[in-house]
């Protein structure tokens, strides 16, 4: 079964987004505290850089989803130039800066008449981009960082794997609406490349068989 391809996907619709340590990561593996002991919008744009494949993968999923938002603790004279370097400003419907994430999210999808089984957070904090998230019924998944070993949470290696990581969340929304499931290899293949790396054909088997048994 396909999905996502020039169709939106019928469960998770309206994308929510960290900034530091999800989109962009420092330089050459140095540690956050160098930047925040003396934090600058001069010094931010030489210190950070966009995580492989970010852009990419915001552009292609831009179309296919209702909306994208970013939802950061950086201060807003930092972030916005971040977002400025890296061109990727107009890709975000909305910025939310500050304030508890759960909440703002849900703010958000209120205003917006959107339902909140349809939104997806994805973060690296788990007590700013997990915790407060799940508070509020939506759920949240982590990018896999070496500080966030401990949390119990679904994880991606990158943004670049969010788009395989939807595409299994879809097809289990699939079985569990449907029928029993068997998965095959077919399911994550491409017409001409696997579409997930090893993590993720992990995580898409324990999404699917728990998605069969439920």
């Amino acid at each position: 079964m396909k999905q996502m391809d020039g169709q939106k996907p019928k469960k998770f619709r309206h994308l929510f987004l960290d900034a530091e340590g999800t989109l962009y990561i420092p330089k050459n593996g140095r540690p956050h505290w160098e930047f925040w002991a003396d934090p600058t919008p001069e010094a931010a744009v030489e210190f950070y850089e966009l995580d492989k494949g970010v852009k990419e993968t915001l552009e292609s999923l831009k179309d296919q989803m209702d909306s994208i938002c970013l939802v950061s603790h950086n201060p807003e004279s930092i972030l916005m130039a971040l977002l400025e370097k890296f061109g990727i400003r107009h890709l975000f419907d909305e910025v939310m800066i500050n304030g508890d994430k759960g909440k703002q999210i849900v703010e958000y999808l209120i205003r917006n008449g959107y339902r909140r089984e349809n939104a997806l957070m994805i973060g690296d904090t788990p007590k700013l981009d997990l915790f407060p998230v799940r508070r509020m019924g939506i759920e949240s998944i982590l990018v896999d960082r070496s500080y966030n070993f401990w949390a119990d949470a679904e994880r991606i290696k990158s943004l670049a794997d969010l788009p395989t990581w939807l595409k299994i969340a879809e097809i289990a929304e699939e079985i569990g609406n449907v029928r029993p499931y068997v998965a095959s290899l077919d399911d994550f293949v491409t017409a001409d490349k696997l579409v997930a790396p090893s993590t993720s054909r992990a995580l898409a088997t324990k999404r699917l068989i728990g998605a069969s048994w439920a």
